[in-house]
C-alpha cells in the first residue's frame, strides 16, 4: 500500500528536515480539502485560465516524477 511506502521512506528523512516535510504535507492536505469543498458553481471554471493564476498545482505524473528524482539522489548520496 502506498501509505506503507510514504512512512517506510520516512525512514530516511533527516530529524531536522523532518518540520518542513510536515509542513508540506500538512498544506497539501488543506489545499486538498478546501478544492473539494468549492461550490459547484466554481467548479464549473475548472478549465478556465484564471484557475491557474493562483500557482502551479501539478499533476499526479509531476508528483511522482519529483518523488523519483527526490529518492534516487537521495540514494546515490549515500
Amino acid at each position: 500500500m502506498i501509505q506503507d511506502d510514504i512512512i517506510n521512506e520516512l525512514q530516511y528523512i533527516p530529524e531536522t528536515r523532518l518540520n518542513e516535510l510536515y509542513e508540506l504535507i500538512h498544506s497539501f492536505r488543506l489545499r486538498f480539502n478546501n478544492e473539494s469543498k468549492k461550490p459547484a458553481a466554481e467548479s464549473s471554471l475548472a478549465g478556465c485560465l484564471k484557475s491557474y493564476s493562483n500557482g502551479y498545482i501539478p499533476t499526479d505524473q509531476a508528483v511522482q516524477q519529483a518523488w523519483n528524482v527526490a529518492t534516487n539522489e537521495k540514494h546515490h548520496r549515500s
